[in-house]
């Protein structure tokens, strides 16, 4: 069948799930395992506490890396803020060195809906422990983004802007930036610095919405018009979910979302159904999904949301 929907599909690794016994093994496997399911892209948080097992992105996916050949790997979000960029751009250009060019850096200021929910770090204490405060996020977050892609790629001066002729000796080239967030400030950012503008918890009305905002952004400062990315679970198959049977308030509350947002945002029974939904956001503009599972039964749901990509017209 030749599919004409223009989307491509990730999935976040099974550490983000809700299973705290999940085994060290088990992101590699499940990059091995979307690999071969034919899916895009295996992505990862940046976090230092939340409701489920929070590890080192950037480890996590150098071990994605090295058991795949294909499958792109991205950080869903990175949080510049909490990095020194002289070691940040170390880490990134050795990944994506290792990578052989497969990385996707997704990035934002630390306060997006899954950041929220996971714990998060929008707690003040968990900024506190870092020793930046949460207040300098934003402005943290817009020198990181002037300045990384030089960084990345060798360009004098950019480590340090004191230091002219400090650079990165393997320099790499520089990843598809992806900035996360929903205020105009994000849309800016997604328009300025980014390859794709990358929200979470998306429907596809208000997808659209946002879209035609950040188009106008983009033809207001005579920029391209950046992609789409954006971030939502899933459960396929009839898995029960947390929350009960009322999983819209429930997710309202805890995204800090409308009850309609919420209602929409949630992709699960069968994979038909899925299929439909994807459709629909691929209308409403997004070029890639990014799906999560908070099922401990990761590797049926990477199967069931396969069976509903090959479904896709």
């Amino acid at each position: 069948m030749t599919r004409t929907t223009p989307i491509t599909i990730g999935v976040f690794a099974p550490a983000l799930t809700l299973d705290p016994a999940a085994a060290p093994g088990e992101t590699a496997e499940a990059a091995r395992l979307a690999e071969k399911l034919g899916f895009e892209s295996l992505w990862t948080s940046d976090l230092l506490t939340g409701r489920c097992p929070m590890l080192d992105p950037l480890l996590v996916l150098g071990g994605a890396a090295a058991a795949t050949t294909r499958l792109r790997i991205g950080t869903a979000a990175l949080v510049p803020a909490l990095h020194p960029l002289p070691g940040l751009a170390q880490r990134l250009a050795t990944l994506q060195y290792m990578a052989d060019g497969r990385l996707l850096v997704g990035v934002d200021a630390g306060d997006s809906p899954w950041a929220r929910w996971r714990g998060g770090l929008k707690d003040p204490a968990a900024w506190r422990a870092t020793g930046i405060p949460f207040e300098e996020r934003d402005a943290r977050l817009d020198e990181a983004l002037s300045r990384l892609p030089g960084a990345l790629s060798g360009e004098p001066g950019q480590l340090d802007p004191a230091q002219t002729d400090l650079r990165l000796t393997v320099p790499a080239e520089a990843p598809p930036l992806l900035i996360g967030g929903e205020n105009e400030a994000a849309l800016e950012r997604a328009v300025r610095y980014g390859d794709h503008w990358f929200p979470a918890l998306a429907s596809p009305a208000w997808l659209t919405e946002r879209i035609t905002r950040l188009r106008e952004r983009a033809e207001d400062i005579g920029r391209p018009m950046p992609g789409v990315t954006v971030a939502q679970p899933f459960g396929l198959g009839g898995v029960e979910r947390p929350g009960g049977p009322d999983l819209t308030r429930t997710a309202a509350n805890a995204f800090g979302i409308s009850k309609e947002r919420a209602e929409a945002m949630v992709f699960d029974g069968s994979p038909e159904q899925a299929a439909e939904r994807i459709v629909e956001f691929a209308e409403a503009g997004a070029d890639r999904i990014v799906f999560s599972t908070y099922d401990p039964g990761w590797r049926k749901q990477y199967e069931l949301l396969a069976e509903a990509v090959e479904l896709l017209p």
